[in-house]
């Protein structure tokens, strides 16, 4: 998976797509890759995978969990630079750089400090909840 997801060919590839598709084949990657895991019957985290709203509940608390710590956001950007700009989209493609563009976009008068805030803490905190509402097993989405 290393050589085929960071070769150069598939790198410019990722550079050429805005944050939004670049997240998204991170993902798709992400959710096959987990699939694949439960229906070789291996553990994940003490529980099996059942359907397919455990699977995404699972992405959930992931996503909660990596924009906490994600390092790759137009933020990070600001406080290491003073600017927002210069840094590639591949760059931006992960949980915290989606959140960061996602919740700038909807709000782009907002100060840098309630930017921060929704990012890094109420969007995971939300999130989170979620995720574990759907591996708790109270949900089922089976595949179609």
């Amino acid at each position: 998976m290393g050589f085929m997801f960071n070769s150069r060919q598939f790198l410019l590839y990722l550079s050429g797509l805005s944050i939004f598709y670049g997240f998204f084949v991170y993902y798709a990657v992400l959710w096959g890759s987990i699939v694949l895991i439960s229906k070789a019957g291996l553990v994940v985290f003490g529980f099996k995978i059942n359907d397919l709203s455990e699977t995404f509940g699972l992405l959930l608390i992931f996503f909660a969990f990596s924009a906490t710590i994600g390092w790759e956001n137009p933020y990070v950007q600001y406080v290491t630079t003073g600017s927002f700009t210069g840094a590639s989209t591949v760059f931006y493609g992960s949980e915290d750089g989606v959140l960061w563009t996602l919740w700038s976009g909807l709000m782009p008068n907002l100060p840098v400090e309630s930017l921060w805030f929704l990012v890094f803490v109420f969007s995971p905190f939300i999130i989170a909840l979620a995720g574990l509402y759907l591996v708790s097993g109270r949900v089922h989405m089976s595949p179609a």
